[in-house]
């Protein structure tokens, strides 16, 4: 099933979460580690327990191995049980420092606040003006960037990453309409008896059930080892953080469709209808989530290729560019840029310049394969209430 807990910072939207991940990418690519997000995997005693090991572990294991006797396949064990033993101190010593910090960090989160809040409006137009004048210097050299290096390998990566979402996204239809036909079938049979409830209470809890979306899960891992290699040359090591995600929308889009089948159905049937018109009821209310879907699918098609190509070229553009530029922010800049808002700092700044550029490459050759630009409002963010109204307009067509 879907391992939430080495995804549950990334699939968080809480701003300290992300600031969070943000600050812990900055200083890895500051270190020279700008492969992705499988680093930031975990809970945040994870990932910072991962950053300690990963600077201790060369001096550990050169000091480790030179104590240790014996043949090379024991010292190795022996080597690797230490290691894994300094690893649960360093995991025990980073929870207890988080949990300790917790107060200080949410009295420091309160006067972050109050600080940006107060000159927001002059940040963010020194920040564009800070925008324009970055990217006229560094225009011209992303373009040849993305000319010789992201061109010529965006056709071939965009549709090895198209080709499990779609399937994902198939397998979550399937199993949507497996579990609506069910329904009907019960309510046919006998619309009051305690079988149709046990059927509606297990329809309800599909997204959540581990053995029921374990197809939809396995799509998603569909060409995991091709993807690799097609995203090796650009350093990206991030592939199980994609994979993490196409399962964590596979389980959204499941849970959206089950909620809007179940809100309809609520709605439409009454107890006035008998046997056949609640059927009927119930087979339209199906259309209608099935429309709903499609509509959900095709949007989050779009923007979850967009989001994984732009994890995968970002990095690697960036790193390009600061060889090609000779280009090294400085380690802060100012009072409040210190503070690590990724907004705020100057990398912030030319990350968004160097996105804004990747992702008019990125939309062109996605609009190109999927040959519609996404909508600006998706149809998945109207409300219920509005698909009972389309619902009927389309009924009352149908009759004229």
């Amino acid at each position: 099933g879907l391992l939430i807990g080495p995804s549950v910072l990334q699939r968080s939207r809480a701003p300290a979460a992300c600031a969070f991940l943000d600050a812990v990418l900055l200083y890895r690519r500051r270190r020279g580690y700008a492969g992705g997000d499988d680093g930031i995997l975990g809970s945040d005693a994870e990932v910072l327990s991962a950053e300690l090991m990963r600077e201790l572990l060369p001096g550990l294991r050169a000091q480790t191995l030179r104590s240790l006797r014996g043949a090379g396949r024991a010292r190795a064990r022996a080597c690797a049980e230490f290691l894994d033993a300094v690893h649960t101190a360093v995991l025990a010593w980073a929870s207890s420092g988080l949990r300790a910090f917790q107060p200080e960090k949410d009295a420091l989160l309160a006067a972050l606040e109050r600080m940006v809040r107060a000159d927001l409006e002059q940040i963010l137009q020194q920040r564009a003006l800070g925008a324009r004048r970055i990217e006229a210097e560094i225009q011209g050299a992303v373009e040849a960037c993305l000319c010789q290096k992201v061109d010529p390998q965006l056709p071939q990566l965009t549709l090895a990453l198209l080709s499990p979402v779609e399937a994902t996204l198939r397998a979550v239809r399937t199993l949507l309409i497996q579990g609506m036909d069910r329904l009907c079938h019960y309510l046919r049979k006998n619309p009051s008896g305690t079988r149709l409830c046990r059927e509606v209470y297990e329809f309800g809890e599909i997204p959540w059930d581990p053995e029921l979306m374990q197809a939809c899960y396995r799509e998603a891992e569909r060409n995991h080892s091709h993807l690799v290699q097609l995203a090796k040359p650009f350093d990206f090591l991030g592939m199980r953080s994609l994979v993490f995600g196409a399962q964590d929308l596979a389980q959204q889009l499941m849970a959206a469709a089950v909620t809007t089948f179940l809100q309809l159905a609520d709605q439409c049937l009454t107890s006035a209808l008998d046997r056949s018109q609640a059927a009927e009821q119930l087979g339209k209310v199906r259309g209608l989530v099935l429309k709903k879907f499609t509509s959900d699918s095709e949007t989050t098609r779009w923007r979850f290729t967009r989001d994984c190509l732009l994890r995968i070229f970002w990095p690697f553009v960036w790193s390009q560019l600061r060889l090609r530029c000779n280009l090294e922010p400085p380690e802060v800049d100012g009072d409040i840029l210190a503070m690590g808002w990724q907004v705020l700092t100057t990398e912030g700044v030319y990350r968004d310049v160097i996105q804004g550029l990747l992702l008019q490459r990125i939309d062109r050759e996605l609009k190109k394969i999927l040959g519609a630009s996404d909508r600006a409002c998706s149809l998945a963010d109207c409300s219920v209430a509005q698909w009972v109204q389309e619902g009927a307009e389309e009924e009352a067509d149908a009759q004229l």
